[in-house]
């Protein structure tokens, strides 16, 4: 696929971020395959162009991105970000997307761009596949934090190709204080879910982003 036609379709995707209406102008036409996977089923985490990245960098905080492709045995995503405060599940359905998916696209997760500079973070999903009427978004205002985070780190938990499973870690996003340590890299616990849970939600704060792809 041309890298145009590809940016076409991602920034189908960040418009829909900002704006539904504007999104299903832009995405009027089916989406054809995003990247060329090695068999059926597939989730990656793309390499973008550096124009996709300046596109991203000007319209979204941070984000986490994924290209998938599936076969016509699947006809549903669902998608949704649980929250972890100190070892405890705080909220398991921060936000949730459900939405009818066909062939290839993208899943954004990211923080928007914010115009003014205390205005409080939004979460946002966001799901577009070929049958780009059926491109979805959703998006909620991350709780006020007691003090401002010293860092953050967003990861994601996929990166060469992955075969699509019933339910996915797909990455997560970690808030850290001034008087804590910047968090190791979890990928190595990538293949182990529920023990990179357990290793994630021991930090103060966390959002582990989720998929699972519903068969007919």
């Amino acid at each position: 696929m041309s890298s145009l036609k590809r940016g076409t379709t991602l920034i189908g995707c960040i418009l829909l971020l900002g704006a539904c209406s504007i999104a299903e102008k832009a995405i009027d036409k089916p989406i054809e395959q995003q990247v060329m996977f090695t068999g059926k089923n597939m989730m990656k985490y793309p390499k973008l162009t550096t124009r996709e990245e300046t596109i991203l960098d000007r319209t979204t905080e941070q984000y986490l991105i994924y290209e998938y492709q599936i076969d016509k045995s699947y006809n549903h995503l669902r998608l949704w970000v649980e929250a972890y405060e100190k070892g405890k599940l705080a909220d398991s359905e921060v936000l949730l997307l459900n939405s009818e998916v066909k062939g290839s696209g993208t899943i954004i997760m990211n923080t928007i761009k914010k115009a003014e500079s205390n205005a409080e973070n939004i979460l946002s999903l966001s799901v577009t596949s070929s049958n780009g009427s059926n491109s979805s978004s959703i998006r909620t205002q991350l709780p006020k934090m007691p003090s401002e985070p010293t860092f953050t780190v967003w990861k994601s938990t996929i990166a060469a190709e992955k075969n699509i499973e019933s339910e996915m870690i797909l990455g997560y996003m970690i808030h850290g204080y001034s008087n804590e340590a910047e968090p190791h890299n979890y990928e190595e616990l990538s293949e182990n879910p529920q023990k990179l849970i357990k290793e994630l939600s021991a930090n103060k704060e966390v959002y582990i982003l989720k998929s699972k792809f519903i068969k007919k």
